[in-house]
C-alpha cells in the first residue's frame, strides 16, 4: 500500500523531460570552500538547491510546451540554432576513448550523520531506510544515498538504482513516498538505492561545471564506474543491477544503456526524453536546468559536437537494441480518472489545474520524444524494446506507479527471478479500456476542461514557475510531479 499524501510534504518537485581527478584523500567528510554546502548540512530540512535565486537572463521568456514549443525565448543560443541537426551516431566518449576502467572507485561510509531532510522527506530511520555516503573522486564531493534494506539480506541479492526527477528525489516526491517500489524491492530481498543531490543534473557527465550546482557534475561516471562495485560489496549485493529513471532521468537511463548495454540487467524509463542534441530536446533541457542557473551547453556542449551526439540516445538508438529487458513508458498527456481518484491525486483546484495543464504539456513532449525514438529503432529493425504507450496519462506519479508494476516482471526476469507473467505492452498507445466520460460523480471531463482552460495560470509563466519548483499555495503547483 502506497503512502498517503502527508500535509508536510509540500516541497515542490521540478519536472521535465527530460573531468574527474584522482581521489587522493582518505576521509569521507570533505570540507567545502563555500558557505553553501551543496546539500550536506545534516540539519537542513529543505532542498538547498532552492537557495539559487539568480537565473539565466532570457529564460523568463521560455515558452511553454505544446503549441508554443516552436517559439523563441531561450537564452541558450545553441537551443535556438535550428530544428534539424546531425543524424550521425557517436558511440565512443571523446573524453575517454579508452574507457573508464582505470578510474578510482568511490569510498563508502555506511554510518554517516543523517541529513534531517532525508528523515523528513524520504523517511530515513536508520533501520528499514538508511543513509549511506559515497565520496565521488570525479566530483570531489560526498553524495548521500538512500538504501531501502531488504527484509532478508542474509543472502546477497540484486540492486535497483532509482534516479529522481528535477529535484534529484530529495524533496517530498520520490520513489519511496509516491510509489510501491520500496515495498516491491524489500519484500523480494532486493536492495533499493536512490542517489541524492542530482537536482537538475540530468545525471550526466557535464562538459562544463557549475558553482551553483556544487562544481563538477560527473554523474554517469559516479553511477556506472565509481559507485557500484564498492557499494554493492558494502551492502552485500550479488552484482546484478537494474536502473530506473522518471521525468528528467527518464532520458538519462537510456543514455547510460546506450553507452554500456547490459551493464544493467534491465532498464526502466518513465516519461523521459531521449533527445539531447535536437532543438526540441535542448528546449526541454533548458526548461529544467534553468532551475539550477545552468544552460544546456554546460552539460552536453555545443549542438552537433562529438560530445553532444555521444549523449543523445536517439542518435545512438542502435545501441539500445543491445540492451536486454528495456522498458520505455510514456503517457499521452490526456488526463483520466487517475488524476482525480489516484492516491497521489491533487487535493485542491490549483493543483488539479497544474496537473491537467502543465502535466499535459510535459507529458505530451515526452510522448513525442518517445515516438521519435520508437521510429528510429523501428527503422533499424529493433524489436526487443518494450515500448508501453498509455492512451491517457499526465506527467504524474500515479501513472509512473502503474507503469512500475508493468515493468516489475521484466525487471525480475533480468535478475533471473520470477516476477509473474510479463504484461502485453502497448506499443501503439491505443486502449479503449482507458477512455471515460466521467472523472467522478457529477464531474464531467468537459466541465473540468472548461474550468481549467479559463484559469489565469495557463500561460508560459505558470509552466516556468511549475518547472522551477514553485509550491504555490497549499498542496498545489509542482508538488505532485517528479
Amino acid at each position: 500500500m502506497r503512502k498517503g499524501i502527508s500535509s508536510i510534504l509540500t516541497v515542490a518537485v521540478a519536472c521535465s523531460i527530460g573531468f574527474g581527478t584522482a581521489f587522493t584523500g582518505t576521509s569521507i567528510a570533505v570540507a567545502q570552500d563555500s558557505a553553501y554546502d551543496y546539500g550536506m548540512d545534516p540539519n537542513q530540512r529543505y532542498n538547498p538547491i532552492d537557495d539559487i535565486k539568480d537565473r539565466p537572463e532570457g529564460l523568463s521568456n521560455l515558452p511553454y510546451f505544446g503549441s508554443k514549443l516552436t517559439s523563441w525565448g531561450s537564452s541558450d543560443a545553441t537551443a535556438s540554432s535550428g530544428i534539424v541537426t546531425s543524424g550521425r551516431p557517436q558511440y565512443t566518449d571523446p573524453r575517454y576513448p579508452n574507457g573508464k576502467d582505470n578510474l578510482p572507485k568511490a569510498t563508502i561510509d555506511m554510518n554517516p550523520e543523517v541529513l534531517t531532510r532525508l528523515e523528513r522527506f524520504v523517511g530515513v530511520d536508520g533501520d528499514r531506510i538508511r543513509q549511506i555516503n559515497a565520496y565521488s573522486p570525479s566530483m570531489e564531493r560526498t553524495i548521500p544515498l538512500i538504501w531501502v534494506v531488504p527484509e532478508d539480506n542474509s543472502v546477497p541479492g540484486p540492486t535497483v538504482y532509482a534516479l529522481g526527477g528535477g529535484d534529484g528525489g530529495q524533496g517530498g516526491e520520490n520513489w519511496v513516498t509516491r510509489t510501491d517500489l520500496d515495498e516491491l524491492t524489500s519484500e523480494n530481498n532486493i536492495n533499493l538505492i536512490m542517489p541524492m543531490l542530482g537536482a537538475y543534473s540530468f545525471y550526466a557527465d557535464w562538459a562544463g561545471e557549475s558553482e551553483d550546482m556544487g562544481g563538477k557534475q560527473q554523474w554517469e561516471t559516479f553511477l556506472m564506474h565509481e559507485l557500484p562495485e564498492p557499494l554493492e560489496a558494502a551492502i552485500g549485493a550479488d552484482g546484478q543491477r537494474s536502473i530506473l529513471g522518471m521525468s528528467m532521468s527518464g532520458g538519462s537511463v537510456l543514455n547510460m544503456a546506450s553507452h554500456d548495454p547490459n551493464f544493467y540487467s534491465s532498464v526502466g524509463s518513465f516519461s523521459g526524453c531521449a533527445e539531447t542534441n535536437s532543438w526540441m530536446g535542448r528546449r526541454g533541457i533548458a526548461a529544467t536546468v534553468f532551475n539550477g542557473n545552468v544552460v544546456p551547453e554546460q552539460i552536453f556542449g555545443d549542438v552537433d559536437s562529438d560530445y553532444s551526439r555521444y549523449n543523445d540516445p536517439l542518435l545512438n538508438a542502435e545501441k539500445l537494441g543491445e540492451q536486454d529487458n528495456l522498458y520505455i513508458f510514456a503517457g499521452s498527456g490526456v488526463f483520466s480518472e487517475l488524476d482525480v481518484i489516484g492516491e497521489n491525486a491533487p487535493l485542491d483546484e490549483d493543483a488539479f489545474k497544474n496537473r491537467v495543464l502543465v502535466g499535459f504539456e510535459i507529458e505530451a513532449m515526452s510522448n513525442t520524444c518517445t515516438h521519435n525514438l520508437k521510429a528510429a529503432t523501428d527503422q533499424k529493425g529493433i524489436d526487443t524494446i518494450n515500448y508501453d504507450f498509455r492512451a491517457t496519462g499526465t506527467h504524474a506519479w500515479d501513472y509512473w506507479n502503474e507503469a512500475l508494476h508493468r515493468f516489475y516482471p521484466l525487471m525480475m526476469q533480468g535478475f533471473g527471478l520470477d516476477g509473474g507473467p510479463i504484461p502485453i505492452y502497448n506499443p501503439n498507445g491505443v486502449s479503449s479500456s482507458e477512455s471515460s466520460s466521467e472523472l467522478s460523480s457529477d464531474v464531467s471531463l468537459g466541465t473540468v476542461v472548461g474550468s481549467v482552460t479559463g484559469s489565469t495560470g495557463s500561460g508560459s509563466s505558470a509552466v516556468r514557475e511549475f518547472i522551477a519548483g514553485s509550491s504555490g499555495s497549499s498542496e498545489s503547483a509542482g508538488s505532485f510531479y517528479g
